[in-house]
């Protein structure tokens, strides 16, 4: 009970932690900012995958049914970190920048031999973006000014889920999400000598959203080493509110123009999302997972200030090896984990849809002989975008480091 005191006491902390940025993407200007990168535990080396994973030494986020297979007076704990270094090019130039942060921390517990709970906060979208230097003229006149404009903060996934083992061979889970969260945007426009008085003009804007999703999942294991995996996520409407600040810079004296707080803002429709999964070992040793996820866009009816979203498809493949899971030897109990994920992309501009590919690989490393606790690292490679056009095409390496902690409670050792 100590530890589960000492989670909930961490989650505050943690959830503030979530409003720093964890990417530098130029795409996420567009909507609420791009999906995030961050897993809990194994999957984001595994193709970020994983609809029919079952939860004996991990969260698993993306099935809530998962956890009817926990097992007995068992608790886990994860906390991860994420690092990601992209690179940004068009046709002449390129950048490179890097953020970090906290990822994610997640805890559960069983409630009897076949039913757990499960409590996480995760990033659910990240912003951060630049665009420097965007020279516009005055119109009707031949007097010009530049814009600078930047783009932080993130909306976060505070998740309660449940799931149960019906028979030994079915399970499943539902979850309630609290979608929270507030994107900050700052535009410095700034008059060219062309007038009389050289100004500034600074307008801020904090669009703060939150609202409640549901969910539910199955998995069913056909076969010892074949699993199927369903969820199924409703869509909902998040509510928006603004606040906005205009202050006028003339002769480098501010002059506040404008102040307003809690402006009513459309909401933000997510769309009904649809995951399945397969979990198989074609030969000893090897566990294969494969997953497809579609995310209805276009029942949104919803359109962005530059294009308009499109239904998403999402493929995923990961591979696990594993020698010997009880092994003396320790190098024989290292995971071995390699994936691939393809991203169609929900957005269209101007005819082109922002698509994405990763190429994921990582470790499962044993923390001491007998513990049933990881420490899990993975490692991915991905594209998205491209030079067409106005796009740009951004290449990413993103680091994921999770510390996943397992213990049993309430056994007792017996000495002979």
């Amino acid at each position: 009970m100590n530890k589960v005191l000492f989670s909930l006491i961490l989650f505050p902390f943690c959830i503030v932690a979530q409003t720093n940025n964890l990417t530098g993407s130029p795409y996420s200007f567009f909507g609420l900012g791009v999906s995030t990168n961050s897993s809990i535990g194994k999957n984001s080396a595994l193709g970020r995958g994983g609809y029919a994973l079952n939860s004996n030494f991990l969260i698993n986020n993306l099935n809530p049914a998962a956890l009817g297979t926990l097992g007995e007076k068992s608790f886990l704990f994860d906390f991860g970190f994420l690092t990601e270094i992209s690179t940004v090019a068009n046709r002449s130039t390129e950048e490179t920048r890097v953020a970090g942060n906290f990822s994610n921390l997640a805890i559960a517990s069983s409630i009897t031999p076949k039913s757990a709970f499960g409590l996480s906060v995760v990033p659910y979208s990240d912003v951060g973006y630049s665009l420097i230097g965007i020279d516009s003229n005055v119109e009707g006149s031949s007097n010009s000014f530049i814009s600078n404009v930047f783009g932080t903060g993130s909306l976060n996934d505070l998740r309660l889920s449940y799931g149960s083992s019906l028979t030994d061979d079915l399970r499943a889970g539902v979850y309630i999400s609290y979608l929270f969260g507030a994107i900050s945007e700052r535009e410095s426009v700034t008059a060219l000598s062309g007038f009389v008085n050289e100004s500034t003009l600074t307008i801020s804007e904090e669009n703060k959203y939150n609202g409640f999703r549901f969910g539910l999942g199955l998995q069913y294991s056909v076969f010892p080493n074949l699993t199927l995996g369903w969820n199924l996520s409703l869509p909902t409407t998040l509510s928006g509110t603004r606040d906005r600040s205009v202050e006028k810079t003339l002769d480098f004296i501010p002059t506040p123009v404008e102040n307003e707080t809690d402006l009513d803002i459309d909401g933000f429709d997510l769309p009904l999302e649809v995951g399945t999964g397969i979990l198989f070992s074609p030969i000893p040793k090897i566990h294969v997972n494969l997953d497809y996820t579609l995310k209805l866009w276009n029942a949104t009816d919803q359109r962005d200030n530059i294009g308009e979203f499109v239904n998403q498809y999402i493929y995923g493949i990961g591979v696990e090896y594993l020698k010997a899971d009880r092994s003396f030897n320790y190098l024989d109990r290292i995971r071995i984990r390699a994936g691939f994920n393809y991203d169609s992309g929900y957005l269209n501009i101007n005819g082109n849809v922002i698509d994405a590919y990763s190429i994921t690989a990582g470790l499962g490393i044993p923390l001491g002989a007998r513990s049933q606790s990881m420490l899990n690292i993975g490692f991915s490679s991905s594209s998205r975008g491209s030079t067409e056009g106005i796009l740009v095409e951004e290449r990413l390496n993103t680091i994921n480091i999770n510390l996943s902690l397992k213990d049993i409670w309430f056994r007792k050792r017996k000495i002979n």
